[in-house]
């Protein structure tokens, strides 16, 4: 099976996007209880914000990360966003969500191509 589908550009928009909603979603629908359920995926949303700014793909900046790094990295925030419910306790109040977005996260890893597109003479591509 090719798991090489997802290009590097496109995960780079993926991983801006789910930053900005872990960023917000969870204090905007925690309500009263803000716990671990709430700022543990604010933290690993900011972490994936510095980790896309950073990586050597098309949407990074610093440019300071191998894509392999930042691969190896989401693997570790899917794992510990998914596993966190059955870690910390809170799985009776708000374990799907946290459930869905790490096996997002696991998923998407697994699928995109670990190596960014080379640029025809540096201008194409």
């Amino acid at each position: 099976m090719k798991t090489n589908l997802i290009p590097t550009k496109t995960h780079a928009y993926i991983d801006y996007m789910t930053a900005a909603s872990l960023l917000t979603l969870p204090l905007i629908f925690s309500g009263k209880r803000k716990g671990v359920e709430t700022y543990l995926p604010v933290a690993l949303g900011a972490g994936a914000l510095v980790q896309s700014l950073l990586t050597n793909y098309e949407l990074g900046v610093k440019k300071k990360m191998s894509m392999k790094k930042h691969l190896q990295l989401d693997y570790m925030n899917g794992a510990l966003m998914a596993a966190s419910p059955f870690i910390f306790g809170f799985r009776k109040r708000s374990w799907f969500p946290h459930l869905a977005v790490g096996l997002s996260e696991l998923a998407i890893a697994y699928f995109t191509k670990p190596q960014p597109k080379k640029k025809f003479f540096g201008i194409f591509g």
